[in-house]
């Protein structure tokens, strides 16, 4: 294009143009391939287990906080970067409600990390690194956090967290869950906000109880027992 506009070469080949081309090249030469992932069952199911220790008071108060974090993740559909900046700046507000199934509530989880720890916290403090030390979590040590629960569930180690994001996505379009809620709950485009505001009381009721389901019918017994 440039050389029909009477460019020269030394004018067209410049390091500016080969960095703004940079991109669309490299997305031209990426292969797409079909990428194996992991199940939110397999997630759910070792926070099942966890659940047992829970209730007995055994976790320790890192151990809860850990999958407070992992489970905010799954029913809020953030990134960690974004979660973190919701619970820190309040620039985000999340809603998160009590699920019938209390092995993978999040608020359950909240409550038993509150009463471990003996005092009252905000999601805010979560990300502290304790109560003495009001230093806050850095994206690197949350994400830590996240992958030592994601690995202790068997999920291959090659997988960041980024992707309880696209599991939960998955997981929701396996549960024959519309487009709408989907879009809604994961906030993919503006007319969900539209929906959620004007038409939707219920908010994503039905995508949090759907989340909750996604375990084994083996794992949920037995930690009913």
């Amino acid at each position: 294009m440039f050389e029909l506009m009477g460019r020269e070469e030394k004018e067209i080949r410049n390091k500016v143009i080969e960095q703004l081309m940079l991109k669309p090249v490299t997305n031209i030469r990426k292969v797409i391939r079909e990428v194996i992932i992991w199940k939110m069952e397999q997630l759910h199911d070792y926070i099942v287990k966890l659940s047992v220790e829970r209730d007995k008071g055994s976790l320790a108060v890192n151990e809860l906080r850990r999958v407070v974090i992992t489970e905010f993740m799954v029913y809020s559909v953030l990134r960690l970067s974004e979660l973190q900046r919701a619970m820190l700046n309040r620039k985000c507000r999340i809603t998160l409600k009590v699920v019938t199934n209390r092995t993978v509530c999040p608020i359950t989880w909240f409550q038993a990390r509150n009463g471990k720890r003996k005092i009252n916290t905000t999601d805010k403090d979560l990300l502290r690194t304790n109560s003495e030390n009001k230093r806050s979590l850095t994206p690197e040590e949350c994400s830590k956090e996240v992958h030592i629960v994601m690995n202790s569930a068997g999920i291959d180690k090659r997988h960041s967290v980024t992707t309880i994001r696209k599991v939960a996505i998955s997981a929701m379009q396996n549960k024959n869950k519309t487009k709408i809620e989907i879009d809604r709950w994961s906030r993919h485009s503006e007319s969900a906000d539209t929906t959620r505001e004007n038409y939707d009381v219920n908010n994503n009721d039905s995508i949090r109880k759907a989340l909750s389901e996604c375990v084994s019918t083996r794992e949920e017994s037995n930690a009913s027992e």
